[in-house]
């Protein structure tokens, strides 16, 4: 039947992207639900941060008689069409909002054949993680404040650098070729390594008292957190980000907009453990819920034979 055949099209290359382990985890809770990673299978999910591609490996050129299954969790502005797609996923309200006005402005000026606009429902799928917390953490992962990503400039990592080094705090840096870091030099020496297996966020996220999570600009705008931000929380992490409106007003995250707010907020946070840990557990119970095999079951519903 090809109703169990499914295949996903995504732009992360290999487990040095983060968002691969999105496409990885996706397949396994499908797995567990009886459904096939075939490519060019007739159910396709799209995992979509810029223009759609004519051709993505595994999957093959794009079919439009397909069904065609779009997750939408970054860069909005990128997304030039909506209308090839037979299902519509945005990872926020706030996404959804953006998508709708700038839909509902092309009626507005007449463009009523304009590749942008759809028939289709846009729907909200939040970001959603396969972790949980765990009960015991290396030594090696015990830290003051962590941050895992790729050495593009990193404001946060601009912000925090000085105040790492005021106070004498342990800050901890996982992600590859940090030795290449385009900002500030210092930042190379807190690398601890290039990667740590999906399954061993825990140890990072419960490990570290704080860890610092960022966003593009315009995923800060436009009101979109990040798979790696639930993730985070859901393995038992207590996270600060910067200014996302979707992690503050969504989330109840604690965000910061100046780097004097991020050391105040630091501090705070550093030593009062009952602080940290109310809300610590006020955001996971918001995003429990939040899994990979709930979003599967989502996808698997939008299957056809």
């Amino acid at each position: 039947m090809s109703g169990n055949k499914y295949c996903i099209a995504s732009p992360h290359k290999d487990e040095s992207w983060y968002d691969y382990r999105l496409y990885e985890n996706l397949k396994h809770s499908l797995r567990k639900l009886g459904f096939v990673h075939q490519a060019a299978a007739k159910n396709r999910i799209y995992f979509l941060g810029a223009p759609l591609k004519k051709h993505y490996p595994k999957v093959g050129q794009f079919d439009p008689q397909a069904n065609n299954i779009a997750l939408i969790y970054c860069h909005l502005q990128k997304i030039h069409s909506l209308r090839e797609f037979d299902h519509i996923f945005v990872t926020s309200e706030y996404a959804r909002r953006y998508l709708t006005r700038r839909r509902f402005k092309g009626w507005l000026r007449g463009k009523f054949s304009s590749t942008f606009d759809t028939q289709r429902k846009i729907r909200v799928m939040r970001p959603f993680s396969s972790l949980s917390p765990l009960l015991e953490i290396p030594e090696e992962y015990r830290c003051d404040i962590s941050f895992m990503g790729v050495p593009r400039k990193r404001p946060i990592v601009e912000d925090i650098l000085p105040i790492v080094e005021k106070h004498g705090l342990k800050f901890q840096i996982i992600g590859p070729s940090w030795q290449n870091y385009p900002g500030d030099k210092r930042a190379k020496a807190y690398c601890i390594g290039a990667s740590v297996p999906y399954k061993n966020l825990p140890f990072v996220a419960q490990g570290a008292t704080i860890n610092l999570v960022d966003h593009h600009e315009s995923m800060k705008k436009q009101g979109m957190v990040s798979h790696k931000y639930i993730d985070l929380i859901n393995a038992g992490g207590f996270v600060i980000s910067d200014n996302n409106k979707d992690a503050k007003n969504s989330y109840n995250g604690i965000v910061y907009r100046s780097a004097n707010e991020l050391e105040a907020l630091v501090l705070k946070y550093l030593y009062d453990h009952e602080k940290r840990d109310k809300k610590r557990t006020e955001q996971w119970n918001l995003t429990k819920g939040l899994t990979t095999d709930a979003a599967a079951k989502t996808f698997a519903e939008c299957f056809v034979d």
